[in-house]
């Protein structure tokens, strides 16, 4: 493996792009972004690039699950 195909695979390993984010998550656009404002999720930009941590995304999904359990129960 090259050095540009091991970076590419530590950036696939270690973050996410904001549509991989709200795709994992299952939530709209506006909630994400609430989220990334109220400092629930770390934003990573450089350039136009910006990314998020994928061990902030899993755990959030995690926690979210058990929230919706509680405040959703209905569903």
């Amino acid at each position: 493996m090259n050095r540009q195909e091991e970076l590419l695979a530590f950036l696939n390993r270690e973050f996410m792009s904001r549509q991989e984010a709200i795709d994992y998550l299952e939530v709209s656009k506006q909630c994400f972004h609430s989220l990334v404002t109220r400092g629930k999720i770390t934003k990573i930009k450089k350039g136009s690039a910006v990314l998020f941590y994928r061990y902030e995304i899993e755990n959030r999904q995690q926690d979210s699950s058990g929230l919706r359990k509680k405040y959703r129960p209905f569903q």
